[in-house]
Formats: structure tokens, C-alpha cells, sequence
């Protein structure tokens, strides 16, 4: 597991990502033109969740050595980050949502005039919650993956 480029923009940046894509999920894309519904009302109680959710991973990476002298994080955790925040965009732009009056539009219906449904729009969010599940669990698992490796090669013999 090398260390690239991007790994020090990801070190920084996932502990920003981690509040703020939560917070544009359940709030924020009603400024890119979504309408919002009760989802940005239930966001309160369930971003906070979210919040800590999204937290775990940078906090592991804290405990692997080489990221923490390095202060960038491995190549492949990078590319599974990158992953997992453009599923998060996606999702939060086409999350279907609902009103008293009942179903609003996304902010992908609105952009597109219409021309991709509300219904069209939750499929895409469907798929990219799973993105996202896989994408998260691939984040999770590198970020152990690289405190075992440099727990190994300080334990080994010099």
C-alpha cells in the first residue's frame, strides 16, 4: 500500500467531507435546487449519526503510522474516499423526498426540467447507496488494512 499524491488532500479534506457531505445530503442540496421536504427536517436527528458514521474511517487512519508521519493517506484508501464521496453527491442530489402536499422534486428533476422523473431519480439514488455501502465498507476495511501493514513492519525484525 503506497502512498500517493492525493494522499494528502484526502487527509485533510476527509475530515471536512465527513461533516459537510452529511450536512448537503439532508440540507444543503436545497441550494443547488432541490426542494426541500421532510428529509431536511429528519436530517437534524439523523445527520448527526451520519456525522459520526462518516468519522470513523479518518479517525483509523489516525492509528496507521505512515499516514500519520506522512500526514497523506494510502493510494488505494484515496481512490475508495474519492468513490464514496462522489456516490454521496450523487445520492444527494436525487434522494427522493416528500412534503405535506407529497413528493417534491430532486435536484436533478429540477435541473433537467422534468426530462428525468423523481422515480427516475430515486433509482439512481438506490444505486448509488449501494456505491456508497461498498465504497464506506472498502474505506473501513483499507484504513484497518493500513494499521495492520505499519504494526507489521515496525514489529519486524531490523
Amino acid at each position: 500500500m503506497r502512498i500517493a499524491g492525493t494522499g494528502r488532500f484526502v487527509f485533510i479534506t476527509q475530515w471536512v467531507a465527513a461533516v459537510v457531505l452529511p450536512a448537503f445530503f439532508f440540507v444543503g442540496r436545497a441550494f443547488v435546487g432541490a426542494d426541500a421536504g421532510w428529509l431536511a427536517v429528519i436530517g437534524v436527528v439523523y445527520g448527526f449519526f451520519l456525522i459520526l458514521l462518516m468519522l470513523l474511517p479518518p479517525l483509523l487512519t489516525v492509528f496507521d503510522r505512515d499516514v500519520r508521519a506522512r500526514k497523506a493517506t494510502r493510494h488505494w484508501y484515496d481512490i475508495a474516499t474519492f468513490v464514496l464521496w462522489g456516490a454521496f453527491l450523487v445520492a444527494s442530489l436525487t434522494v427522493p423526498d416528500a412534503g405535506d402536499s407529497g413528493s417534491v422534486n430532486t435536484a436533478l428533476t429540477n435541473w433537467t426540467g422534468g426530462a428525468v422523473s423523481n422515480d427516475a431519480a430515486a433509482v439512481i439514488c438506490g444505486i448509488a447507496g449501494i456505491v456508497i455501502g461498498i465504497a464506506y465498507l472498502a474505506t473501513f476495511v483499507l484504513a484497518i488494512m493500513g494499521i495492520v501493514r505499519a504494526g507489521r513492519t515496525v514489529a519486524a525484525p531490523a
